[in-house]
């Protein structure tokens, strides 16, 4: 808890309240430094897993032979049961919490075939859901929130100051829960960016909605990757950026007056 002051007019009154909590993670792997995220400290080792996944450094929980997290020092020493050669090249994601990813190519993740369909006032109830789950979001309003669903209930709730690392603690409690993600919808708090759009493909989720804006490459990358992406998610309306995962009185397109 901090204490700050609330200004209205030119009148300031001292009030104590939660401010979100960011610190520095440093990641080794078998021995090597691996890199350096900002992140809330909370759900670190889903957090831990679910990018290493992310990133194809592993494949499944079950390769980690050994993860500690000291909350204190800041660092996160993981051992797989096998090596690793981590690549040269970082990309400097747009997330707030400074995020990078390593394998960002669109080209590597292939077109997904579903056939989930869901209702516009399904995904305007599980946003509901959402807020309605992110304590920290509601004590603080300065962090983000992201979830699974199976559209009848939330599988996993997760909260970051990056809303890349969100999704990655939800891919990771995911793999850790052993709840499988393909044909599951992703809905996120922040914006819909292209990196956002690829940790949806890469979990084989079709359906990703957000309580805000997409990005023009995160549409272009959900139409080439048939994913359904939709923004400015309320309890009456909602934007359809791409995709036909929505189930529609009449097809998108199509209006009269």
């Amino acid at each position: 808890m901090r204490t700050y002051f609330k200004v209205r007019g030119d009148r300031a009154e001292e009030v104590t309240g939660e401010v979100v909590r960011e610190q520095p993670l440093t990641m080794y792997v078998n021995g090597e430094r691996f890199l350096t995220l900002l992140c809330s400290p909370m759900k670190m080792e889903a957090l831990i897993v679910g990018y290493l996944w992310m990133e194809t450094v592993v494949a499944s929980p079950e390769e980690i032979a050994r993860l500690e997290v000291s909350a204190v020092d800041g660092r996160a020493d993981v051992t797989l049961t096998h090596p690793v050669t981590l690549p040269s090249e970082r990309i400097l994601t747009s997330g707030c919490g400074g995020g990078i990813t390593f394998r960002i190519d669109h080209r590597l993740f292939p077109r997904l075939a579903s056939s989930l369909k869901v209702r516009p006032e399904v995904l305007s109830a599980r946003m509901k859901d959402l807020f309605a789950a992110a304590v920290h979001y509601k004590t603080s309003r300065g962090i983000h929130g992201a979830a699974l669903t199976d559209g009848e209930q939330l599988l996993i709730v997760a909260e970051d100051v990056g809303r890349h690392n969100a999704v990655d603690k939800v891919k990771g409690e995911a793999l850790l829960r052993g709840i499988p993600t393909p044909d599951r919808i992703l809905l996120s708090t922040g914006r819909v960016s292209s990196e956002m759009l690829l940790k949806a493909a890469r979990m084989g989720v079709p359906i990703v909605a957000s309580r805000t804006s997409p990005t023009e490459m995160a549409v272009a990358l959900a139409e080439q990757l048939n994913i359904t992406v939709c923004g400015y998610v309320r309890s009456d309306s909602l934007n359809l950026y791409a995709g036909d995962g929505l189930l529609l009185s009449e097809p998108a397109g199509v209006s009269h007056g």
